[in-house]
């Protein structure tokens, strides 16, 4: 895989390495290549036959793509007849396991109008449907433009839906009220009764995304801990916890961030790191690591990989090469000063330099992209749809 140049520039700590036969490699296979628009990816079993499927939020449609043949199928789509050239886009979805059957739970955010922040008939839409066979769609209520949406471990066996919406309700350039990030708690039969909710941090006046991961599990006891969240907005990023039957928040204090963040992962070798890139839909991709002065302002060290991205709009944080360390892949939907658009690898080599490897070379107009071991080779794969190149891609960890 050949590597990206990258200008040096001391102050940012940016390198470039020369071509070795370590590099990264990855096959890429097109499993759709007309998509409408692809806003939203999710991974999980939707089948029930322990393999990890592919879900997409679309235009009008919400699709899955059956591992292994990746024969795509509607999951379901709110979008009939006359109806379907009038409704908003579909803009995410999320899916997981929350009732242990082996087949993933959805849900959706669809009613896409980002310009519109007061009417929630107007702008947004949050959706829970079910599992494969078992599609029972329960409209909940919402705040306007709902923006993303994840499944979230609270305690034990139990799980919230976490629903982030891009601004605050009635806010004009940023100001106004802050964002409700809201946790939707299922009934025990989610498809009937009432889901109660909770606004689990209001601090921020625009978000874009989030990212959560297990906080930690007990294995001999199989006792799980509940998920860590982070929330990336334009007034910098948010820490977010279940702990005691409640919701905590903590400002994160990210030192010298681009304008804030717009994508943000948590690193799950060493849950003191984050990858971002800023700010929302911008040109930097950074990481955040733990320095171990004292003092907020002397707390993380920040490292900037890349400032060469444009739009972009997808991030993963993640060893997708094995060596017990972690790499980030970022993505981006517009075209470059090159003229491109693409896939990036970061990976940090020996005496702690970062070198950077292109996955994709203007191929994929990269919207979201998620990493995950799809044909259970011990490799992670990477997986990206794109919103101007209208297509799902997945390169194959060689």
């Amino acid at each position: 895989m050949k590597i990206l140049p990258l200008t040096t520039t001391l102050s940012l700590g940016l390198y470039s390495t020369p071509i070795h036969a370590a590099d990264p490699k990855f096959d890429a296979q097109t499993i759709d290549p007309q998509i409408a628009i692809g806003y939203g990816l999710a991974l999980g079993d939707v089948d029930g036959d322990g393999d990890q499927d592919i879900l997409l939020a679309d235009k009008s449609d919400f699709w899955w793509y059956e591992n292994p043949s990746w024969e795509k199928h509607l999951f379901h789509t709110f979008h009939k007849g006359g109806k379907r050239t009038q409704l908003r886009d579909n803009v995410c979805i999320a899916a997981r396991d929350i009732d242990g059957d082996g087949k993933v739970e959805v849900a959706v955010g669809g009613n896409w109008n980002p310009g519109n922040t007061d009417s929630e008939e107007q702008s947004g839409s949050v959706h829970y449907l079910g599992s494969l066979g078992k599609v029972k769609p329960v409209q909940l209520a919402h705040d306007p433009t709902t923006h993303r949406m994840r499944w979230v471990r609270t305690a034990g066996k139990k799980f919230a839906l976490v629903v982030l919406p891009l601004h605050g309700r009635g806010n004009r350039g940023g100001q106004g009220k802050g964002v409700n990030v809201t946790a939707y708690i299922p009934p025990a039969d989610p498809s009937v009764g009432n889901w109660k909710t909770a606004i689990i941090n209001n601090e921020l006046h625009k978000t874009h995304n989030f990212d959560s991961v297990e906080a930690g599990r007990n294995r001999a006891a199989s006792v799980f801990s509940p998920d860590n969240i982070v929330v990336a907005g334009a007034e910098g990023a948010r820490a977010i916890s279940f702990a005691g039957g409640k919701w905590n928040s903590s400002d994160l204090a990210l030192p010298d961030m681009n304008g804030g963040v717009g994508e943000i992962r948590i690193g799950i070798l060493n849950p003191a790191s984050y990858a971002c890139i800023e700010p929302m839909h911008g040109n930097t991709v950074a990481v955040y690591e733990m320095a171990g002065g004292k003092g907020e302002a002397n707390r993380w060290k920040r490292t900037v990989l890349d400032n060469s991205l444009n739009q972009g709009h997808a991030l993963a944080y993640a060893d997708v090469l094995g060596t017990n360390s972690l790499q980030v892949i970022a993505g981006w939907r517009n075209k470059n000063k090159e003229g491109k658009v693409g896939i990036k690898l970061y990976a940090r080599g020996k005496g702690g330099k970062w070198s950077t490897h292109l996955i994709d070379d203007n191929k994929m107009a990269c919207e979201d992209l998620k990493v995950a071991d799809l044909n259970k080779d011990g490799k992670l794969d990477i997986i990206a749809c794109g919103r101007a190149t209208r297509n799902v891609v997945i390169y194959w960890n060689k």
